[in-house]
């Protein structure tokens, strides 16, 4: 079963890092990330905030923000750098209010956002990084500039047109096996996303209805130990 371990609230960003290198069976991990205004790329949990917080540091200096729990990924990518499973770096959207007024600073700030990723990534080849956004904005600079990467969409009722990337993240309310099938099918890897006790109780009742494809989807959760505990128990059919 392949489990992609996320963030809760039960950990700050360094504990939780270290927790993964200690927890057997996982067959990755999932880090959100955000850019601060002087161009830091941080581990920052979205998970635990709110766009109000993120937004708040995506406009100020590394250095205004000594209250939050933040972890540079170049710090949070080498304390994984014995890690073997994959490594799927989550590119949190810069505020894109500003689409209405100056599309072309967000094209510009995002082909920045990228370009600074990528500068850490390269430092970390020998690791198995996964990209991937919930933003089409930023996904079309991610398929240009991550030419050696595995690339993804986190899906969610607001997307857009279908995108030909190498995996798909469902959110919960998203679920389509006929969907989700076709995407295997293509040898696209296909993840399914949960980030509080509701959303499990609604994965677990999709996949009891749709149980034969239960092994070839991947289940990123915070409650990986939970949430494998349980699913296990699911007949395959």
């Amino acid at each position: 079963m392949m489990i992609i371990a996320h963030k809760s609230n039960l950990y700050n960003n360094k504990n939780f890092i270290e927790a993964v290198n200690n927890l057997e069976g996982l067959t990755g991990v999932m880090l959100d990330i955000v850019m601060t205004k002087d161009k830091k790329v941080l581990v920052f949990s979205k998970v635990t905030t709110n766009k109000i917080t993120i937004n708040t540091i995506q406009n100020n200096n590394l250095s205004e923000l000594q209250y939050y729990d933040i972890l540079s990924l170049d710090d949070a990518l080498m304390m994984l750098k014995n890690f073997k499973g994959k490594i799927i770096i989550n590119l949190l959207p810069l505020n894109e209010a500003l689409l209405i007024d100056d599309y072309q600073k967000v094209v510009a700030d995002n082909l920045n956002y990228t370009e600074e990723v990528k500068k850490i990534i390269d430092r970390y080849l020998y690791l198995n990084i996964y990209i991937c956004s919930s933003s089409y904005n930023l996904l079309y600079q991610i398929t240009k500039i991550f030419i050696n990467n595995q690339k993804g969409v986190i899906l969610d009722e607001n997307s857009g047109s279908y995108i030909d990337v190498d995996f798909y993240i469902f959110i919960p309310s998203m679920l389509n096996e006929k969907i989700m099938k076709e995407q295997l099918k293509l040898n696209k890897e296909v993840m399914i996303i949960m980030e509080d006790a509701d959303d499990i109780a609604i994965v677990l009742g999709f996949l009891e209805k749709n149980k034969t494809n239960k092994d070839n989807y991947q289940y990123i959760t915070n409650h990986a130990k939970v949430f494998y505990n349980t699913i296990k128990n699911i007949d395959g059919g």
